[in-house]
């Protein structure tokens, strides 16, 4: 199965090469996306939509660029915990298109903060069932020089009491002009041959209870993201879990 999606995955690529023969860089792709709340999971496959407190008005589903933001009223006070994973495929112009890349951290770890950078699950990582689990390792099984496919995940645990809710914001960007000055903890995926680098960092935001937010339908975008021709090459590539 893997060797018969390599051929597909490179015969995709000759595809955007000859859409575009001299790109100067294509954004990223985003193939995959999870979110685990408080146990609850919600994944772009099979096709699963995000719960109302979600903004999205910041993002692109195509890409997977920009800010996402989720505020957060639980049911019940006391411990919560929400993880998000992103995979990316980067410099989808290259002719080896899944495999060429690499992770990094850097910053500072906050207090129940949480992260993983590992291979998707389609091969060797355990990162997807870490998701799924809620449990991420603070491990990266793909620094340089052990270049694979690569996906980021990152994790908060914290408390809230019967007045509170939480603000989540996750940031993915291709600019790397956010680091001037800041400290706080981010990974980062890197495609050793074009040099593409994707950050993701979050925060989060404790406050008092307001309004309950008013429900944002999901985009069309959003209702079609799983029939891309790119997802359907990965979807094809995972292990049974």
């Amino acid at each position: 199965m893997r060797n018969t999606c390599v051929l597909v995955a490179a015969s995709l690529s000759v595809f955007f090469q000859a859409l575009d023969p001299a790109p100067a860089r294509a954004a990223p792709i985003l193939i995959d996306w999870a979110f685990n709340i408080r146990g609850e999971t919600y994944e772009s496959y099979p096709g699963d939509t995000l719960p109302s407190g979600f903004d999205d008005s910041l993002f692109d589903w195509e890409s997977g660029l920009g800010e996402l933001s989720f505020l957060y009223h639980p049911v019940s006070p006391g411990s919560s915990s929400i993880v998000a994973f992103f995979d990316h495929e980067l410099s989808p112009e290259t002719t080896s298109f899944f495999y060429n890349d690499s992770g990094i951290s850097g910053g500072t770890l906050s207090a129940g903060q949480t992260w993983e950078i590992d291979e998707p699950g389609y091969v060797f990582g355990d990162i997807y069932s870490n998701v799924l689990s809620g449990t991420l390792d603070n491990e990266n099984t793909v620094p340089r020089g052990l270049e694979n496919d690569v996906s980021l995940a990152l994790g908060w645990s914290f408390s809230l009491n019967g007045n509170e809710q939480a603000l989540i914001r996750w940031h993915l960007t291709a600019d790397a002009s956010f680091l001037a000055g800041y400290t706080g903890f981010y990974l980062a995926q890197i495609n050793e041959l074009s040099h593409e680098t994707l950050y993701f960092y979050s925060a989060v935001d404790i406050r008092e209870k307001g309004p309950a937010p008013v429900p944002v339908p999901e985009p069309a975008s959003m209702l079609l993201f799983g029939l891309g021709s790119a997802v359907a090459v990965k979807v094809g590539r995972r292990m049974p879990r």
